[in-house]
């Protein structure tokens, strides 16, 4: 098998691997969340009682207990005691002789104050229950209505009814079913302006209390022309509307309210009435009760039993032995009889419990009260304890294996999430170079590949949706609550966790591989559409105008931000999406206008780049646009001819430098010769004076050829870098001595006379012997050159006052000529001081002086003051 066929083998056992992979991955989830399931409905409890909803974890104490005996068992009989006893209370509050009455006569007033008290005096009026019902149901309206004081005075009553609670009570009796009918004195009172206080007037008094001659302060009349006016759509039992009972707005209003306030509460007691009596019942709860409530001669009864079995309860009520001479005396029961101080039960439920919720409406239960509440373990009907005997039979015994195994499975998911995620993708080509290899699917773009997942998703849901609808109709026979342990919905949820799984991965894994490749944005509708603008945007930006450039975008900015600002101060209130617009914006504009100045400053650093030498930089344009563009390409430009020149000059100084080798390796040849054979002749006893004179001329010019044959050589060298520089350390202090020894016979010539000072201690440099005694020489044969007669040379070792860590040498000298030159003239090659080459010279000394001062790290300055003539030297101290 040839290697294309092996590579083919390992690519499809690869995408084999994978797949396995990913199989796995997806069963992982399905049994970590069947684990899950399993752990959850196997130790807990869904609970839907009728007003606690919730769940109930179970205990691995209770295993062996029977169902009616655990703490689940008793939460939902607790439940379902207080449901009862709320019942009692609305039952109470709508229902006359075990049915409800909408004819019952309501006192708004004491309604309202059912629960913390009556005042011994109050104004109120009495509806029939129907209609505040009715009257809640249809809404309270105010109509606004001007009115002069006479028709104010027309309008409400020129007396108010007083209600006044029985002296000797104190209280006013509302345990009686009937709240606010009672058989009390009444008062009536008339207005006196003059005095703000109303007065009584018509004292009825059928119990004989005595005359009343006390009064009711009132607030202060409104004087106002304008008033809102209850619409009466219902009178009260009177036949009367609300003001014709007061002769006050204050109280009016007050009664107005006390009516709309009793109005909603019964309205709202009658609804959750309506859901007791049909969650209650005994065709769909396993709850049986019977509530007595005795005022006076007169019992009422609430119960959701037939009359044999409240006959049966009621007299079980009345023995020693209880409820356990009945029928129920197997089911679980509680019976309560504050008055008589008995409480019997066979559940887990405290008198203390039953007592605390009593009191909560001790408005409508009083002490005579007696409450048995039961439950049928037959369960004949499916309810609160239907669903928690189902939890507690299918309590799971294996709890702690199967959390381990959802533990296991969800770190195998996560590990092999995090590894495809990694290694989605990844391929290598023929090369063997890495690259992302995206599907057909990849390749289509983003917004498409979004919108078939949203249609996945949708598509999912509403099949979620049928199967539910399904289920709903075809279980007739069972709830959900029992549902979710038949082995068929386990199978179930498996099969759509694995495809729920399948389905979100293969999209996830796509955005992961576009986010790779980097196609999530370039592959997209929008990314496109963006370029294009952007492109178009560029383009009439580079091509336009200073003008287009910058005050058309402006002004599109400066609009765009007084468009923000009135549409956020337009809204009623200040609206924050145009401002966060804005700010999103000014963002966007700062980060171009960053961006702007940071293209600016690169073309900057390119210049100084390119001013420090290094000519072949160029500016990067691929991002830029505009003037920034412009300018960049103009400073490559300048960056590339100067490089040209560069190159050319050296070219040029490269060929001058070889030429002046090849002609001075020429040269020397021939003037080998000559010298060898002047030198020949000088041995030769020549008599002739003459001759000896030419012979003197001769010796003389050919060893001034041959020494500015060696010097352009050596400058050639320098030049092109062609030196091999041997750095030792070298004493600066017996270097200038020696100097000054070598040349003091030339200097005694011309009479020069050499003064030295050393300032410093530690003159030692790190330089090449041969080419640093080469620079000395250069300079002080320049100096005896082109030194005045009978003049001083002056020599100074010091250390510059900016740096000690460097030496400095100064040579000092009057010329003999005047010094009419730039200072850097004079090094440069071929350059004399003396213009009219008068004397001997090759115009190379300093030059070459400079530059083998350079080539050793050292620097060699000229300076110029008149006809005095100054060489500095500068040399970093060699390491100790």
């Amino acid at each position: 098998m040839g290697k294309e066929g092996k590579d083919k083998k390992y690519k499809k056992s690869k995408k084999g691997f994978h797949t396995v992979l990913r199989i796995l991955q997806h069963a992982s989830l399905a049994v970590m969340v069947l684990s899950v399931f399993v752990v959850v409905i196997g130790s807990t409890v869904r609970i839907q009682s009728f007003r606690n909803h919730g769940s109930y974890m179970l205990d691995s104490s209770e295993q062996n207990k029977e169902y009616e005996e655990s703490d689940l068992f008793g939460t939902i009989f607790g439940y379902a005691v207080a449901d009862i006893i709320r019942y009692g209370v609305v039952s109470s509050q709508l229902e006359t002789n075990g049915a409800f009455d909408g004819s019952k006569i309501v006192d708004v007033t004491a309604y309202n104050y059912r629960d913390i008290g009556l005042p011994e005096q109050y104004v109120t009026a009495e509806y029939h229950l129907e209609d505040l019902l009715k009257w809640a149901n249809y809404g309270f309206e105010y109509t606004t209505m001007e009115m002069t004081d006479q028709q104010v005075s027309q309008f409400l009553s020129d007396r108010t009814r007083v209600t006044v609670i029985d002296p000797q009570s104190k209280y006013y009796n509302t345990s009686d079913a009937n709240y606010l009918k009672s058989d009390i004195g009444s008062y009536t009172f008339v207005n006196d302006v003059s005095a703000n206080q109303l007065w009584v007037e018509n004292y009825d008094d059928p119990e004989g209390l005595g005359e009343y001659d006390g009064f009711v302060e009132d607030d202060q009349i409104d004087s106002s022309d304008v008033y809102d006016v209850l619409v009466n759509r219902y009178k009260t039992v009177e036949g009367k509307n609300l003001e014709e009972y007061v002769s006050d707005w204050d109280l009016y209003y007050n009664l107005c309210e006390n009516v709309q306030n009793a109005a909603h509460s019964l309205s709202y007691n009658y609804n959750e009435y309506l859901e007791y009596e049909d969650y209650y019942s005994e065709d769909n709860s396993n709850v049986r009760f019977l509530i007595a409530k005795t005022v006076g001669d007169n019992t009422q009864f609430y119960t959701n039993m037939d009359e044999k079995e409240k006959e049966n309860i009621l007299d079980a009520m009345q023995t020693k032995e209880g409820i356990t001479d009945t029928a129920y005396a197997s089911d679980k029961y509680i019976y309560y009889s504050p008055s008589e101080m008995v409480y019997r039960t066979n559940t887990s439920i405290e008198e203390e419990t039953i007592r605390k919720i009593l009191q909560e409406y001790d408005y409508a239960y009083p002490e005579t009260v007696k409450v048995w509440i039961g439950v049928d373990t037959t369960y004949p009907v499916s309810d609160a304890f239907t669903q928690g005997a189902a939890g507690f039979r299918n309590y799971l015994p294996y709890f702690w294996q199967w959390v381990i195994v959802a533990i296991v499975t969800g770190v195998l998911y996560l590990g092999l999430f995090l590894y495809q995620t990694i290694q989605t993708g990844r391929d290598v080509d023929d090369e063997g170079k890495e690259y992302i290899r995206l599907n057909s699917f990849d390749r289509i773009p983003t917004e498409a590949a979004v919108a078939i997942a949203f249609g996945v998703a949708v598509l999912a849901v509403w099949i979620l949706i049928v199967v539910l609808e399904l289920a709903d109709i075809h279980l007739t026979t069972m709830s959900y609550g029992e549902v979710v342990y038949e082995k068929w919905f386990k199978m179930l949820l498996v099969a759509g966790v694995f495809a729920a799984d399948t389905a979100a991965m293969f999209f996830f894994y796509s955005l992961v591989r576009r986010i790779k490749a980097r196609t999530l944005w370039n592959n997209s509708y929008l990314g496109r559409l963006c370029r294009k603008m952007k492109k178009f945007a560029w383009k009439v930006y580079d091509n336009g105008t200073i003008v287009i450039r910058t005050w058309i975008p402006y002004g599109i900015f400066l609009l765009f931000n007084i468009l923000m600002i009135i549409w956020a101060m337009d809204a009623e209130h200040v609206s924050w999406l145009p401002v966060i617009i804005m700010l999103l914006t000014d963002v966007t504009i700062g980060i171009l206008i960053y961006r702007d100045a940071k293209e600016r400053q690169g073309i900057v650093e390119g210049i100084e780049t390119i001013a420090a030498g290094e000519l072949e930089h160029q500016v990067e344009t691929t991002e830029l646009h505009g003037d920034n563009l412009a300018l960049a390409n103009s400073v490559n430009s300048i960056g590339k001819g100067i490089k040209d020149a560069v190159e050319i000059s050296m070219k040029d100084e490269r060929m001058k430098a070889d030429l002046i080798t090849n002609v001075s390796h020429d040269i020397k040849t021939p003037l080998t010769s000559i010298i060898n054979y002047v030198d020949l002749i000088k041995r030769e006893r020549v008599e002739n004076e003459k001759v000896q004179n030419y012979i003197k001329v001769l010796d003389e010019k050919s060893q001034r050829l041959k020494q500015l044959t060696d010097d352009l050589v050596e400058a050639s060298k320098i030049s092109s870098g062609n030196i091999s520089l041997n750095f030792e350390r070298i004493n600066l202090t017996e270097l200038m001595n020696q100097t000054i020894g070598e040349f003091s016979e030339k200097f005694e010539e011309k009479n020069l006379t050499t003064v030295m000072n050393v300032n410093v201690q530690n003159a030692v440099i790190e330089a090449d012997s041969r080419r640093i005694w080469r620079v000395m020489e250069n300079l002080f044969n320049n100096i005896y050159k082109y030194a005045m007669t009978g003049t001083r040379v002056y020599v100074t070792i010091d250390s510059p006052e900016e740096n000690e860590r460097y030496v400095e040498i100064s040579v000092k000298n009057i010329s003999a000529s005047a010094l009419n030159c730039n200072p850097d003239e004079l090094t440069e090659r071929f350059i004399r001081g003396d213009v009219s080459r008068t004397t001997e010279g090759s115009g190379l000394g300093l030059s070459i002086a400079k530059n083998l001062t350079q080539a050793q790290k050292g620097t060699f300055e000229i300076r110029l003051d008149g006809d005095l003539f100054k060489v500095y030297l500068t040399f970093p101290l060699a390491a100790e």
